[in-house]
């Protein structure tokens, strides 16, 4: 269960401080709120780049799993993935599915991955 304040104002920092908000799940913003993170649900923390358009990692406290944007665009936002990764293993996804799971908030996707997990460890 998380235990971090998900309502908490987002601390405003340099892109190239915002690693260690990421990897402790803290809500963020950079000075041009270009590139924040922050606790969609009290299960889901996402990082986002340009807008909620473009998820760049979102963590999922209940699988305990990282995901990443596979797919790639604009060199500032390579700058913001390079910022911001974690640092510890992620399953890669394209944009279109980290939107879909983030929209579903704990619905069809994340049944659907729990499911394959099992399957796999069967």
């Amino acid at each position: 269960m998380n235990t971090q304040n998900t309502t908490a104002k987002p601390v405003v920092v340099s892109g190239w401080k915002a690693r260690p908000l990421v990897q402790s799940k803290r809500n963020f913003t950079n000075h041009n709120k270009q590139l924040y993170g922050r606790w969609e649900t009290p299960d889901l923390y996402v990082v986002y780049s340009y807008g909620a358009h473009w998820p760049l990692y979102a963590y999922d406290t209940t699988l305990n799993v990282w995901y990443e944007n596979e797919d790639r665009a604009s060199r500032t936002t390579s700058k913001h993935r390079s910022q911001t990764c974690p640092l510890t293993n992620t399953e890669t996804r394209s944009c279109g599915w980290l939107r879909g799971f983030i929209a579903s908030r704990y619905g069809e996707y994340r049944q659907m991955e729990r499911l394959q997990r099992e399957l796999l460890a069967a």
